[in-house]
């Protein structure tokens, strides 16, 4: 293990205001890398290794590509496959013009009302922080895993991870690491899910939908706009972004969607019961219904998302 020396004055004494205080941290990645504060990840290690000291003592740790971390928990039988768990502690910016819209700023990891507010609350410093607050509390009763357990933190999943859980996964690679199964972000409880709306429904990810990136780009002349074109190159663009909005993928029911729409089935009354257990005859109308809630769309087809869009100097 590696220790680290730090000045930090820690005053978060519950989990919650551990959180708050992580999330006061900006660590922000931007499309455009060269926003990217770094020295706040280096200060975001520093806490860290102050609010977890068993962690960082008695776990490896190493830092990978500078700003990504990588921890390894020994298991008492090391012929057994490790865990891997992993989280990122990047998170995106604010929408500049939108800071006031927040009921609590930001980045101040404000701890009220039974709730930790702030950006990285739920993407994803709470997961981060969830393994280390688990690992330290079995640290200090003396636990040792059977298995070993590893902890990957990237720097930059928001932007691809390319730099962080790329070049963990190199890393691991180099250490020969084979594991038995990993638990990743993505998983929670919702108490509102259409499909189950008077309880509670703890989701578990078991894959995860591949995407594609594209930049559709229009050029054109310039010009005064006190002469304008019939069809601006605004306007152009505008009308395939419109076109592709207007004609989406056709829906359909896939593993392993059908799976958990049946396992739902028997807590439903009647008819939602029949309907979803019967999918062999009811797939098509059921994929149909779901595509209608923006939360269900996207289990049922493959969605498009405009993002960004730019145009124009003056």
């Amino acid at each position: 293990a590696l220790l680290f020396a730090s000045s930090m004055t820690y005053a978060g004494t519950t989990p919650a205001e551990r959180l708050g205080e992580a999330i006061q941290f900006q660590t922000i990645s931007y499309q455009d890398r060269s926003q990217i504060n770094l020295e706040e990840f280096r200060r975001f290690h520093e806490f860290l290794r102050t609010a977890y000291p068993l962690v960082f003592a008695q776990l490896e740790v190493q830092t990978v590509n500078d700003y990504s971390l990588l921890l390894r928990w020994p298991g008492s039988d090391p012929a057994l496959a490790p865990i891997l768990f992993t989280a990122h502690m990047d998170v995106v910016p604010i929408e500049p013009g939108t800071e006031g819209d927040w009921q609590h700023p930001p980045f101040a990891g404000v701890v009220a009302d039974g709730r930790i507010y702030g950006r990285g609350s739920l993407d994803d410093k709470q997961g981060l922080l969830s393994i280390l607050e688990a690992a330290e509390s079995l640290l200090a009763e003396g636990f040792v895993p059977s298995r070993p357990l590893v902890f990957a933190f990237g720097h930059d999943e928001e932007i691809s991870g390319k730099e962080g859980a790329g070049k963990l996964a190199a890393r691991m690679r180099e250490l020969g690491w084979q594991f038995a199964w990993m638990v990743d972000e993505g998983g929670m409880l919702l108490s509102d899910n259409p499909l189950l709306p008077y309880q509670a429904m703890a989701i578990i990810n078991v894959t995860e939908k591949a995407y594609l990136t594209l930049t559709l780009t229009a050029s054109g002349e310039g010009g005064h706009s006190s002469r304008p074109p019939k069809v601006s190159t605004i306007g152009r663009l505008s009308a395939a972004l419109q076109r592709i909005e207007n004609n989406p993928s056709a829906t359909r029911l896939v593993e392993p969607v059908t799976t958990m729409l049946e396992t739902i089935a028997p807590h439903l009354g009647q008819p939602e019961q029949f309907i979803l257990g019967n999918l062999w005859l009811t797939r098509g109308v059921v994929a149909d219904r779901m595509s209608e809630d923006p939360m269900m769309n996207s289990y049922v087809r493959t969605t498009t998302a405009l993002t960004m869009f730019n145009a124009g100097v003056k």
